[in-house]
């Protein structure tokens, strides 16, 4: 789980170590394992009856057509109701449903509803309700399906599913937002690169240049190396001085430090201006960024 976060390498590097040099991280999963087992130990369900948003999220979203786990109440209860099961009773002709009050859908849901009262905010959508029904069924000899997936609509007049005005809004909201995540995953870049220029620090007037120094942060997220990065300067003519020299930036890993740029003061328009920076890996460009250039009003 931990490897998810930081990488399986680093993760590695971790254990060999010993969580003495690593408390930080350590104290973290201890915390967050402490949760979950207070969670999956004893408040259980109550995370979904009293913490989880779904339930009031999708009561929102719910009308007489949508489909959930759904407790068929015209078969289930017909005309005097429920009644416990007697051997070779006709329980049609003295009017009962098919529920014969077993309570085992009770028995088996994790947060204890009664699904015969109908949707209800704590349901999970687990289907264990469904399962128990259908085996006390099969062994009664009657029709499975008492507690299936099925829409009030469908219940109450027995007609199939209709894709809705409702439907159709929703299914293009999804397929919006999924063609918005499948964009983001095709699209983002291999590098980012942040360039801000250093608090607090004014510009240097060097006679006919003018210099800014700025800190970066470059972020590489795939999983190979980038050697001998170098920043360029775009759209000035002028030089970009990295303190210490090119770098390495390791894979799934976070570089920073702090550049001098230097520009030619016939190369600027005003005193704040937008300058394009470069990132480059032997020599070829994975990034650019842009930032602000301070030089003296003109």
């Amino acid at each position: 789980f931990l490897a998810y976060f930081i990488g399986s390498d680093v993760l590695i590097e971790h254990i060999k170590e010993g969580p003495v040099k690593h408390l930080g991280t350590f104290i973290k999963l201890l915390v967050f394992t402490s949760v979950f087992y207070f969670v999956f130990a004893w408040f259980r369900e109550q995370v979904c009856i009293i913490v989880c948003p779904y339930g009031r999220l999708q009561g929102v979203l719910l009308d007489e057509n949508s489909i959930n786990v759904a407790y068929d109440f015209k078969r289930g209860e017909a005309e005097k109701g429920r009644k416990k099961f007697r051997k070779n009773e006709d329980r049609k002709a003295l009017g009962y449903g098919d529920c014969i009050d077993c309570n085992q859908c009770v028995v088996v849901c994790p947060t204890g509803i009664d699904i015969r009262n109908g949707t209800q905010l704590e349901c999970v959508n687990c289907t264990a309700c469904i399962d128990a029904c259908d085996e006390v069924m099969d062994r009664i000899g009657y029709e499975k399906g008492l507690i299936r997936y099925a829409s009030e609509k469908n219940i109450e007049e027995g007609k199939p599913f209709e894709f809705t005005g409702r439907l159709k809004f929703y299914t293009a909201v999804l397929l919006v937002l999924l063609g918005l995540l499948v964009s983001l995953i095709f699209l983002r870049n291999d590098v980012d690169a942040t360039i801000v220029r250093l608090p607090g620090k004014m510009y240097f007037d060097e006679g006919a240049n003018v210099k800014n120094v700025y800190t970066f942060k470059l972020v590489n997220k795939t999983t190979h190396d980038y050697d001998n990065i170098d920043l360029k300067l775009i759209n000035h003519k002028g030089e970009v001085k990295m303190v210490g020299g090119n770098v390495k930036l390791d894979k799934q890993a976070l570089k920073e430090g702090t550049i001098f740029v230097t520009i030619p003061k016939e190369e600027l328009k005003s005193s704040h201006e937008k300058i394009k920076i470069g990132v480059y890996s032997n020599g070829k460009k994975i990034e650019e960024a842009i930032t602000n250039f301070q030089g003296p009003i003109k």
